[in-house]
């Protein structure tokens, strides 16, 4: 479903006080910056912004949701009545994007998670497209009933890369 153009345009007036506010159009849906720099998306008529510590400090409510199939978390912003709660929230939050500290805070997250796996599944561990794609089709199960799944889709993979690979 793709963005209303009113709503937009109200997210853009109760942003305006952090900044000077632009959005461009996506696939139906915009991204939103302040003063050059990207800081959320609005998808489906839903404000979205980029995860941050400082921007995480100032929420009333942390609801983290990907703003569309298989993208990132963002934090899911329920008010987008308050101005000045919107303001202050990308008033902290573009600064550290401007730093790259979120950037820093995803890559140590990753690097734990890449080392959850190799602990269990070995150091051959290698986060390969399909289990990619599987941690996103069951986000709700855990991390022990992705250990699991693991082998499987290994073995799924190198049948398909045989397949293809004989066929040429």
């Amino acid at each position: 479903m793709a963005c209303n153009s009113d709503f937009v345009q109200f997210i853009v007036d109760q942003c305006s006080g952090a900044g000077e506010i632009a959005v461009k159009k996506m696939m139906g849906d915009y991204c939103i910056y302040c003063d050059g720099i990207l800081f959320g998306l609005i998808c489906d008529n839903n404000l979205y912004i980029k995860m941050t510590d400082a921007g995480e400090a100032v929420l009333d409510e942390v609801v983290l949701r990907p703003p569309y199939p298989s993208a990132r978390n963002h934090f899911y912003i329920t008010d987008v009545d308050d101005r000045d709660y919107l303001e202050d929230i990308i008033r902290a939050t573009v600064p550290e994007l401007m730093t790259g500290k979120s950037k820093a805070r995803r890559s140590a997250v990753n690097r734990h998670l890449r080392a959850f796996f190799e602990q269990y599944l070995g150091k051959g561990f290698r986060f390969k497209v399909e289990f990619q794609n599987w941690l996103r089709e069951n986000a709700g199960l855990t991390f022990r009933d992705a250990v699991e799944a693991y082998p499987t889709l290994l073995k799924q993979a190198y049948r398909r890369f045989g397949e293809s690979a004989e066929c040429e």
